[in-house]
């Protein structure tokens, strides 16, 4: 079949191909659930411009133009399109003028991305996922408003080429591809206990696993008095009468003489009652102690050196960190069971050259 080709421009910026960010939300992002959002809806207050009748014939004869078949239904070339206009945005922005193999690659990537689509929706339908009516209403209102009038509306979607029901099919395609997605590949993520190991040797061999030092006491400090030598005197009155009441800090009667508090101990700020800790296990009291012109009563709660944060520590940030790569090995397993068994034809003739040379070399 004859092929209709594209250069880097078109595929970035040719008109009636682009991708209206309202479209792109209500179509495309599965993780949202609010269609359009206040920022979009500021971009597009101002009147849409009709769409040109040249332009609208364009858009018609890429819908009808075949692309490829998955078990029968057709993917046309204005789906693919925009679909390389994603694939573009999210894996090759930083590549301003393509040359023709990586946008072969960008087509492919795009094709293989609507395939698995075209197969994920079926089997949404097979496990009975289908939206709630009034949601997809939802959207269609909320884009109806961004757009203000009627005509406005109906100008967005000669823009698409689109009709009012093919829009909400859209819509239900979207949330039923957002659905089985959830479950087929999130609900069914694995974790490799040796990847993360991986992760864990990697990070700590950089230092990016240490923790700081974790000093912590519950204090007296003793408020200053007329001079240091009658702030020392009350400061071991305090350490006699503690130790009377078997070191309880809640029996003591507050007087305006000290305070009582939770503290954090920094070898900056605190270097005398740092040095002492190290020597001190939790549950310990100190006696009396100077430290930087004040005189400080302790009980240590918390003394950890810096170390490396063990492997269980660290296991929920580098999951969360491998969450991405874990969720893409399912995806890309799932992808291969949905394509096992299916009935694909590729039409556009370079793909399906590609398709034909790699199973030669299988």
């Amino acid at each position: 079949m004859k092929r209709m080709r594209y250069t880097a421009a078109a595929i970035l910026f040719g008109t009636f191909f682009a991708v209206s960010p309202v479209m792109a939300t209500a179509l495309h992002d599965t993780k949202t659930e609010t269609a359009v959002t206040e920022q979009q809806a500021d971009m597009i207050q101002d009147d849409v411009p009709a769409v040109p009748a040249d332009e609208k014939k364009k858009i018609e004869e890429a819908r009808k133009q075949v692309v490829a078949r998955v078990n029968g239904v057709p993917i046309n070339m204005y789906d693919l399109t925009g679909m390389m206009n994603r694939v573009h945005s999210a894996f090759y922005s930083h590549i301003k003028e393509p040359s023709a193999e990586v946008t072969r690659e960008i087509e492919q990537r795009a094709l293989d991305r609507l395939i698995f689509e075209e197969l994920a929706v079926k089997e949404a339908v097979k496990q009975g996922i289908e939206p709630k009516p009034e949601d997809v209403q939802k959207v269609i209102d909320q884009i109806k408003e961004a757009y203000e009038t009627p005509e406005g509306f109906q100008r967005y979607l000669d823009g698409t080429g689109l009709t009012e029901d093919g829009l909400r099919e859209r819509i239900i395609r979207s949330r039923r591809l957002e659905g089985i997605t959830g479950r087929e590949v999130y609900q069914k993520v694995g974790k490799r206990e040796d990847v993360v190991q991986k992760m864990y040797d990697q990070y700590k061999e950089e230092g990016k696993l240490k923790k700081a030092d974790e000093f912590f006491v519950k204090e007296i400090l003793v408020m200053d008095a007329e001079n240091e030598k009658a702030t020392h005197e009350r400061a071991q009155a305090l350490l006699a009468e503690l130790k009377a009441k078997n070191y309880d800090f809640g029996k003591l009667v507050l007087d305006g003489t000290f305070i009582v508090r939770k503290s954090k101990i920094s070898k900056a700020k605190y270097p005398v009652i740092y040095e002492k800790m190290l020597e001190m296990k939790v549950g310990d009291f100190s006696g009396v102690v100077e430290d930087n012109g004040t005189f400080h009563i302790f009980e240590v709660t918390k003394n950890e050196l810096a170390r490396d944060m063990t492997v269980e520590e660290a296991r929920g940030f580098i999951e969360d960190r491998l969450a991405p790569y874990f969720q893409e090995e399912r995806r890309q397993a799932w992808m291969k069971e949905l394509r096992d068994g299916a009935d694909v034809e590729i039409l556009l003739d370079d793909l399906k050259e590609d398709k034909q040379a790699g199973k030669k070399g299988e």
